[in-house]
């Protein structure tokens, strides 16, 4: 998950009909590109049909997640990748508007998923906004779900001059099997930073969290006065077993154990996992170059607390290349007994480059923990269309 504020942020898609022919990815970095135009739907959408193969997920059903892909960037899938991105999407570092992760389930296939900004070829927030409204809503009628939650509560994240560097982000969970998950990514500074904590405070109100917000709401108001230390604001929907409500709270300048201490508000999460994360990343810290971000789930199932807890890494600032990276997300991997090998895929399903000629493939990694169910792993990959950034000068402290 790529992030802004400093960072950038990420998550999955679905369709039907068969596009032409895909491109591999360039052989060493985004930025050396072939005689012919890339155009970013293709370079795209070849990642997450390889992804899709990675994941277990079967051909018709990847020429269809591959389609909605396309459909969601809109005109910007025809833009080529070798000229500089129409507006700084902060999906990810080098504004790629597609983001992809796997979730590892303990005991089953990874899940995949992508995240896209709708609005990514609009000139202005305004327009972005009403495009990926647009698209969102054109998905939501091809697939028959509502949207009334995102409707409640667009005055508070879609205004007519919104702030931010973001209006609406649309993600997709791919499975074998079953339905196509949806998740919306909203601006909780869309009417101003100021106004961040006043403007999910109300939401959450309007959706009957209020009461299980309250613990989420003292440490940001203790760790930020002014209220500016949330995220993003996500919501599920489509059909979901459980839908959730999540808030994602940024934690500048924090040490292990502050991640590990913003993990108590969470009945059943373990602070130790959360601070064995941090360390196999970058030690105890401080994370200054990257904050670490937490994201606290709400559900109907608990109306006193938040329901689950997760905490993202952004790896990509604390090791030198992504070879670095990869070997921190494998052995956390084999720390919660799952096998790393579909991380070793889905990287050669990205890029061919060496992984020790960037850093950023893999942006984040994060740890999930809700009520009973075993801890989940996701690793966030970036699709680097636009460019490879190179491994960094300075070294990070070696995780245990």
């Amino acid at each position: 998950m790529n992030a802004y504020t400093p960072h950038r942020a990420g998550r999955p898609g679905g369709g039907a009909a068969t596009p032409p022919p895909l491109p591999a990815p360039d052989p060493i970095d985004g930025n050396a590109r072939r005689r012919a135009p890339v155009r970013l739907g293709h370079f795209t959408a070849g990642q997450l049909g390889r992804l899709c193969d990675v994941a277990g997920i079967g051909a018709w059903q990847r020429t269809a997640h591959q389609r909605v892909l396309t459909e969601l960037l809109g005109p910007a899938a025809a833009l080529p990748v070798d000229g500089p991105p129409p507006s700084p999407s902060f999906v990810s570092d080098d504004h790629t508007p597609v983001e992809f992760s796997l979730t590892f389930p303990a005991g089953a296939a990874p899940v995949l998923r992508v995240l896209v900004d709708p609005g990514f070829a609009a000139r202005s927030l305004p327009d972005n906004a009403r495009t990926a409204w647009a698209a969102v809503g054109r998905l939501a009628a091809q697939w028959g779900f509502g949207l009334g939650e995102l409707t409640r509560l667009s005055d508070l994240f879609l205004p007519p001059e919104p702030h931010g560097p973001l209006t609406l982000w649309c993600a997709l969970e791919l499975r074998p099997t079953g339905p196509t998950g949806v998740k919306l990514y909203l601006n909780p500074g869309a009417r101003g930073a100021e106004r961040a904590m006043e403007t999910v405070t109300e939401a959450m109100t309007r959706l009957g969290h209020a009461r299980a917000f309250e613990p989420v709401r003292r440490e940001v108001a203790a760790r930020s006065p002014e209220g500016h230390g949330f995220m993003f604001f996500a919501l599920d929907v489509g059909p979901w077993a459980e839908p959730r409500v999540k808030v994602y709270v940024v934690h500048p300048g924090a040490t292990a154990a502050d991640a590990a201490d913003a993990a108590r508000a969470v009945p059943g999460a373990c602070p130790e996992r959360v601070a064995d994360l941090c360390r196999l990343v970058g030690g105890d810290g401080p994370f200054d170059r990257l904050p670490l971000v937490s994201c606290y789930s709400f559900t109907g199932a608990d109306t006193h607390h938040p329901t689950g807890h997760g905490l993202h890494v952004p790896v990509r600032a604390y090791v030198r290349d992504d070879a670095e990276a990869r070997d921190r997300a494998v052995r956390l991997l084999r720390r919660y007994g799952v096998p790393g090998e579909p991380v070793d895929h889905a990287l050669a399903a990205l890029t061919v480059r060496p992984l020790t000629a960037g850093v950023g493939l893999i942006s984040y990694l994060s740890l999930v923990q809700a009520g009973r169910q075993a801890p989940r792993i996701t690793t966030y990959f970036s699709s680097e269309a636009y460019r490879v950034l190179p491994p960094r000068q300075d070294t990070a402290p070696q995780g245990d």
